[in-house]
């Protein structure tokens, strides 16, 4: 590259092509018509394309079948929930980016003033929901070695059972659990993490996730890495991971 040049960014056009290509590739069929577009978004943001954030909403809300202000609430909740699990995952900064451009682009009749983690608290319940949750996505056997490091880590013991999982990831009530693990799932791989990839890559095919549709979902968080000018060469395929499910 020569020397003071500059490497352009992504246009809007550029981006609403990839979501296209992105939805004619997802296996919709089988992981739900309205879980490409979660996907996107998780590797987006994680991929420090935010300002494609708003794009994505406002190439969603053009459709027939965001149609009605209560659609698009709907949406945005969706949305909202996608990145407030990838603060587990990626830190709060590239998704409280994300909600305020794409707050900038709805319009004020669409707002939704919901909010959907009124009244948590750090208690018993919410570590029995969190450790329900873990326990889909983890198996006793996979445990032997976090259990060791946790032994000298209890910050992140604490973290992980009462946060990361009892805080964002076990709350299922507006995003389900398929795209729950694949928006965490893309938070990671976007970030070209193996040794956690593959746990999620497990995870994904303990929760139902078929093996060929997993491999797609994993090419599709590839093509949003090449727009974002990343690369994910270290991470497993399902096939690594699949003598562990």
């Amino acid at each position: 590259m020569p020397s003071g040049s500059t490497i352009q960014d992504p246009t809007k056009e550029e981006g609403i092509t990839l979501f296209k290509a992105i939805e004619h590739k997802f296996p919709s069929e089988a992981l739900g018509d309205d879980t490409w577009y979660l996907v996107t978004l998780a590797a987006l943001v994680g991929g420090g394309q935010t300002d494609f954030a708003p794009t994505l909403y406002t190439y969603l809300i053009s459709r027939p079948k965001f149609s009605t202000t209560e659609s698009r609430r709907s949406l945005l909740r969706r949305l909202r929930e996608t990145l407030v699990k990838l603060v587990s995952i990626i830190g709060v900064c590239r998704p409280l980016e994300a909600v305020f451009l794409i707050d900038g682009v709805t319009g004020e009749d669409d707002r939704d003033y919901s909010f959907s983690r009124e009244g948590w608290q750090a208690d018993e319940k919410n570590l029995q929901r969190g450790k329900e949750w873990f326990e889909k996505i983890y198996r006793p056997k996979d445990l032997k070695q976090v259990n060791h490091t946790f032994a000298a880590q209890k910050d992140f013991e604490w973290i992980t059972n009462n946060l990361t999982y009892g805080l964002y990831l076990s709350d299922r009530s507006i995003i389900n659990d398929l795209e729950t693990e694949l928006v965490v799932l893309t938070g990671i791989m976007i970030q070209n993490l193996p040794r956690e990839t593959g746990w999620h890559l497990r995870g994904s095919r303990r929760i139902g996730v078929g093996k060929e549709d997993l491999e797609t979902v994993h090419q599709c968080i590839e093509m949003v890495a090449d727009f974002c000018g990343l690369s994910l060469g270290k991470l497993p395929r399902v096939g690594d991971i699949e003598h562990e499910v």
